[in-house]
């Protein structure tokens, strides 16, 4: 279901950005959905974007994926050099430094556990003089992020590690394709209880396009925005994307789960091929 960009551009309107915007979260979190999400909602501005991969933790779900796709739709794009990009190491493009320094947005994906939080730090002084903001993308449905005590413990152990504060939360709550409207509005209530009990404002409620108008008439009592996340990167499982193997989805999904000791989700839902970005 395509999003009109006009809304978009409403809903990034809806606050002041400072020159840095780095985006964290949970394993499972959608925070390099939202970084691609908050970039095309900055481009509808007229805002020059750069975006700046910095996930090492997790390399099936990042920005890498859709480097080509991005670049022409006008993005600049940072990540590791060469081979390097694919690494699991905290390498970071020393690019960020120039982009700091550089007319537009910074956009910054952010891997959400302690080495993630490494690949942050060396740039603390420069990211602080220029002025930023750190979101937590929190699904109340990951077990990182299922409590509020959990969440706030996740804040806090960023912090600490990457010497920055976070100032706002995105409440970004599913269950993949069995993602409904109630799962939705419950996230959002543990999400909103866990900004309140830490001081943080809450940007955004995400629901998926297909769930958008449901979920805003459900929180139609609530003074927080709700974004229709657009899916853009593919599952490693799924044809089209870089890490597809040529095994069925459905036999490979239950091959990854069961290694990590998981239940696979059924029916899982189909991401945008970059091609389609």
């Amino acid at each position: 279901m395509p999003v009109d960009m006009r809304l978009f551009k409403d809903l990034i309107q809806r606050y002041e950005w400072p020159k840095a915007i780095a985006v964290t979260g949970a394993l499972g979190s959608g925070k390099t959905e939202w970084v691609l999400n908050l970039a095309l909602g900055l481009k509808t501005t007229e805002e020059k974007v750069t975006i700046a991969d910095a996930d090492i933790i997790n390399p099936y779900f990042c920005i890498r994926q859709v480097v080509t796709a991005l670049e022409k739709k006008g993005f600049t794009v940072l990540t590791a050099p060469g081979q390097a990009k694919w690494a699991d190491m905290p390498v970071v493009s020393a690019e960020v430094d120039w982009a700091l320094s550089s007319p537009g947005k910074l956009m910054i994906d952010i891997g959400g556990d302690a080495e993630g939080a490494l690949a942050l730090k060396q740039f603390q002084k420069r990211i602080i003089q220029a002025g930023y903001l750190l979101v937590l993308v929190v699904n109340a449905f990951r077990p990182q992020t299922c409590t509020v005590e959990k969440i706030e413990l996740m804040c806090r152990r960023m912090e600490e590690i990457c010497g920055l504060k976070v100032g706002a939360l995105i409440s970004n709550s599913h269950l993949m394709n069995e993602t409904t409207v109630e799962t939705v509005t419950e996230g959002y209530q543990l999400v909103q209880n866990a900004a309140r009990r830490m001081g943080l404002p809450l940007l955004y409620v995400g629901t998926s396009p297909e769930l958008y108008d449901d979920t805003v008439r459900a929180l139609a009592g609530e003074r927080v925005p709700v974004w229709p996340v657009s899916r853009y990167m593919l599952l490693p499982w799924e044809p089209g994307a870089i890490w597809a193997t040529g095994i069925p989805a459905r036999h490979h999904a239950g091959r990854i789960f069961r290694e990590k000791g998981q239940s696979p989700f059924q029916n899982l839902g189909r991401g945008i091929p970059p091609e389609n970005f």
